[in-house]
């Protein structure tokens, strides 16, 4: 009875919240949700690139968490604050009336649940967690596997869901999970390294982010929630666009209707998501103005190598280990991994969503799975999974290379970005 009343009033929640959808409009593409966009299960390849002969005998897990409500109020405050005071001085038009109201309703439905997995996250976890399970069966039979997270509950929640689904079929193995701030130099080198903390802030990044803002953003979209004459910032009412273009964004992750194109045309939204694409380019991946992303994650990538090494020079007691964090945790790396399609260095940003794009390589859930697998001779080779997908992580190699190439590839890596740094 419980379950069908909360069922009810989810129904009924839903559908206040999506009237203020207008059905008549056509849906924005889902690719276009950029960093909030759920993950796409349907990409997955179900085969694994490993011959029967090799058996897995590790995972090292890196994650980020699944879908999520709005992360805070402050995610809004900017375009919230600019509606109600239009509102106050009755500057606003019907658009900016309709925005206002259904902002209000989202607001709502997501109060007490900021930044909390939405239902769209919780299943995408447990359906990761029983697919990883599927996948490596023999692997998680017996043994332990050590999880880490940040301290932020919806990455919590994350590891949790991922492990208890994990465990559904595999009673004896046992789960070790820590969170807390005490990660954040592995999870959060985004806050914890100052040196790329300080870039993120105020870094050489922004005036290049603006300049490309100001010349393929629309301030039309933002212009059309206020009566003429009221804004004549074109700048502010850029940022303002980008402002409502994160409260849409965010409607699939958080269990909404998609974005249609009510307040803004395909283009227009689609301009936005390219927008954001090249701040999540310039803020959280090494690039060719910065390369501290990558000197930042590098403890991360440290620990990884370092956890499957200890794993399967022992007795094999320890089957896996799980990094949980945030998309500002994967970017860094992977581009640190130069794992294919997360690497990329360019400054034409007329073309880089053709080569790099936040979605592919972060959905909301993205996670990366290195394998381990031991040769009947004894040998360690490694797959390496993006997302669900097969990848070929050492540029020449195929999918399935020795673990000592991939450890000494990473690792040279990394010195070579240490020679850099101290040149400079």
């Amino acid at each position: 009875m419980k379950k069908r009343i909360t069922f009810i009033l989810t129904a009924i929640a839903m559908l206040w919240v999506s009237s203020a959808f207008a059905s008549d409009y056509s849906r924005q593409r889902d690719v276009y949700s950029g960093s909030m966009m759920p993950y796409d299960f349907s990409k997955t390849e179900t085969s694994v690139a490993w011959q029967d002969s090799l058996r897995p005998v590790y995972l090292g897990y890196t994650a980020r968490h699944g879908a999520r409500y709005l992360s805070s109020p402050k995610k809004i405050k900017e375009i919230s604050d600019a509606l109600r005071k239009a509102e106050s001085e009755d500057m606003l038009t019907a658009d900016g009336e309709r925005f206002l109201d259904m902002m209000r309703r989202i607001s709502a439905r997501t109060d007490g649940r900021w930044g909390l997995l939405s239902e769209v996250g919780i299943n995408e976890e447990a359906r990761l967690g029983a697919d990883m399970a599927a996948m490596l069966p023999d692997l998680f039979k017996k043994g332990r596997m050590e999880s880490k997270s940040t301290y932020v509950p919806r990455v919590i929640m994350t590891m949790y869901q991922f492990l208890h689904a994990l465990e559904i079929p595999n009673s004896r193995l046992e789960l070790y999970a820590s969170s807390g701030r005490q990660n954040d130099t592995l999870l959060r080198c985004f806050v914890a390294d100052t040196a790329y903390a300080s870039y993120r802030d105020k870094g050489v990044w922004k005036p290049v982010y603006e300049k490309y803002l100001e010349s393929h953003v629309s301030d039309a979209p933002a212009r059309r929630l206020f009566k003429a004459g009221y804004e004549k910032d074109a700048q502010r009412l850029r940022h303002l666009a980008m402002s409502m273009y994160g409260l849409l964004q965010a409607n699939l992750a958080s269990g909404l209707p998609a974005a249609t194109t009510e307040f803004m045309s395909e283009q227009e939204y689609r301009s936005c998501w390219l927008a954001s694409n090249v701040l999540h380019y310039l803020r959280n991946n090494i690039n060719p103005l910065s390369d501290l992303a990558g000197r930042a994650t590098e403890p991360l990538l440290r620990q990884i190598i370092a956890d499957a090494e200890s794993a399967v020079s022992s007795s094999g007691e320890v089957r896996a280990h799980g990094y949980f964090g945030h998309a500002e945790t994967l970017l860094p790396l992977f581009s640190l991994m130069r794992l294919p399609g997360c690497y990329v260095m360019t400054d034409d940003f007329e073309t880089l969503a053709d080569r790099w794009q936040v979605q592919e390589i972060t959905p909301l859930g993205a996670n990366l799975a290195v394998i381990l697998l031991k040769s009947p001779g004894g040998g360690i080779y490694a797959s390496v999974r993006l997302n669900g997908r097969n990848v070929c992580p050492v540029p020449g190699k195929g999918a399935v290379v020795r673990w000592k190439e991939l450890k000494q590839y990473w690792e040279d890596i990394m010195s070579e970005l240490n020679q850099k740094s101290s040149k400079i």
